[in-house]
């Protein structure tokens, strides 16, 4: 036979699998019944068409809306998959232990390349034995002993602030949140810190690193090998040929050789001791999951320990910098109705501009408190859908029986931004979360910007600490005015990079700043 008739063939071969494949998956598939894109449910290029083709990415989040609306609140929303849109059914479906196990989606655990991590590991055992080695890390104690390393990094980004208010110049407020939240992270997890806040530059680099992770995931959650595979090609070359790909393999490798050293590897079982004995000392991430009782000699390996830590470094920093980001924005922009009262109730604990405001005292005010969950509810900053899976026994959605082992997403910026539980959603209301409204026990159980269940933000009481001292202490001691900043252009999600990012032409919340 000629070869050419061999590649015919080869292709002709392919064509009948997808056809046989596609017709298996709208007629004898477990979820052929349940509502959805017949297309969408046929093959997975539909999903990828929304997230990688149509401008400006990310944007198969838009179209599972326009699912709900056309199907209803369950949708089939790929061949494996179903999406729930309904804020009531979370609970269910991001439930603790107790109630069920949860496995995570194995492509949605693979997107980041950590599969060995926290974030990334599929198996519900496996990840409660993992979370409990570094869960004392982040505890509430934990970040009430760091609150002074916290005071530190916000009084060096107040002199930041304080020389831009003496030269008059303007700032892009992202990039100095960044730094300080990454630098807090930093020093708590592994008592080292990048020390972006003394470098411009260095912090100018930092948002670059992010900002390339935030344009690669899209691609990484359709194809989630090329992560795994980046990191075994040299960085040089990745450089040259996908600059944004290169960034996230570097900072992968110097994860390693940044926050771990030959001794840590070399300790001995007799060396571990126990989590009780992690707790009485100060020490690293690294030094916690040697020691843990929960892990055993394989866990404790420094290429899953260095997944840990990339994921830590990465979510501690830029999720808390996004929020502070648009705390900022509608603070400023509504400063009359939110700042004014935010002073006098900050005068009522302290009158002396040169004193620390402490955590304990700033977490006893109503309306700083108002601001930080309504900033948290309205930023709905994770846009990804989180599947996970039931792998023993069936779920039940209304009338629906959903089978074991079946992949279910909800969005939780479905949940944070829906009307029929947060009256003009859109809207930035800090009076909502106050005691004299007759619907805060409904909203407050439906309010889960950190997620829910046994996989909920590990760094949920870090990220409070920081939005507590910072917002406290920046609106006590500046003045802020927008500068050449747009809510449409620069604060709006309009695509899904599993974080939500603004317009491509957004450049940043920028300020103009002032000694208060």
């Amino acid at each position: 036979m000629h070869p050419i008739l061999y590649i015919y063939l080869a292709i002709a071969c392919y064509v009948v699998y997808g056809i046989v494949l596609a017709l298996y998956r709208l007629t004898f598939h477990p979820l052929a019944r349940f509502p959805g894109s017949k297309l969408a449910a046929a093959t997975k290029w539909y999903e990828a068409y929304f997230d990688l083709v149509k401008s400006p990415g990310g944007q198969f989040m838009v179209e599972i809306d326009r699912m709900h609306e056309k199907y209803g609140p369950i949708v089939r929303i790929n061949p494996d998959e179903l999406h729930v849109k309904d804020a009531e059914w979370a609970e269910t479906l991001y439930c603790n232990s107790s109630h069920g196990a949860r496995d995570k989606y194995p492509p949605a655990a693979m997107m980041t390349g950590t599969p060995k991590g926290v974030f990334g590991t599929v198996k519900h055992d496996v990840h409660r034995r993992r979370r409990a080695a570094i869960n004392h890390f982040f505890s509430k104690n934990a970040i009430n002993n760091v609150e002074p390393m916290i005071q530190e990094m916000t009084s060096r980004l107040c002199q930041n602030l304080s020389q831009a208010a003496a030269s008059g110049i303007e700032l892009e407020m992202q990039s100095h949140f960044l730094a300080i939240t990454t630098d807090v992270v930093c020093q708590h997890t592994f008592q080292r810190n990048l020390g972006l806040l003394h470098s411009t530059k260095h912090a100018h680099n930092w948002k670059e690193t992010i900002r390339a992770i935030a344009i690669l995931t899209p691609l990484a959650k359709q194809f989630t090998w090329i992560i795994p595979m980046a990191l075994k090609v040299p960085v040089t070359l990745l450089n040259a040929v996908v600059p944004s790909l290169g960034r996230i393999v570097q900072l992968h490798r110097v994860t390693i050789q940044n926050h771990s050293s030959p001794d840590i590897t070399k300790l001995s079982k007799s060396q571990w001791g126990t989590d009780a004995d992690v707790k009485e000392q100060q020490s690293t991430i690294f030094q916690s999951c040697l020691k843990s009782r929960h892990l055993d000699a394989d866990e404790k390996k420094l290429d899953r320990l260095a997944q840990e830590a990339f994921t830590i470094i990465v979510a501690g920093g830029e999720t808390t910098a996004r929020v502070l980001t648009t705390a900022t924005f509608y603070m400023v922009e509504h400063k009359e109705r939110v700042i004014l009262r935010l002073r006098d109730e900050l005068r009522s604990i302290s009158s002396d501009f040169s004193k620390e405001l402490s955590l304990k005292a700033l977490e006893q005010l109503p309306w700083l408190s108002a601001i930080i969950k309504e900033s948290l509810r309205i930023t709905a900053l994770v846009t990804s859908r989180l599947p996970l899976i039931s792998p023993d026994s069936p779920l039940h959605y209304r009338e629906w029986i959903i089978p074991a082992g079946t992949p279910v997403s909800m969005s939780l910026r479905d949940v944070l931004l829906d009307d029929s539980i947060f009256k003009n959603p859109h809207e930035f209301h800090p009076e909502r979360w106050l005691a004299e409204n007759p619907s805060l026990a409904r909203i407050s159980k439906l309010y889960m910007p950190f997620g829910r269940g046994s996989r909920m933000c590990v760094g949920l009481n870090l990220a409070l600490a920081e939005l507590y001292l910072i917002l406290g202490t920046l609106f006590d001691k500046f003045e802020f005015d927008l500068f050449e900043t747009t809510k449409e252009r620069d604060i709006d999600i309009v695509r899904d990079c599993f974080i939500g990012e603004p317009s491509t032409q957004s450049q940043g919340v920028r300020v103009k700043v002032r000694l208060n």
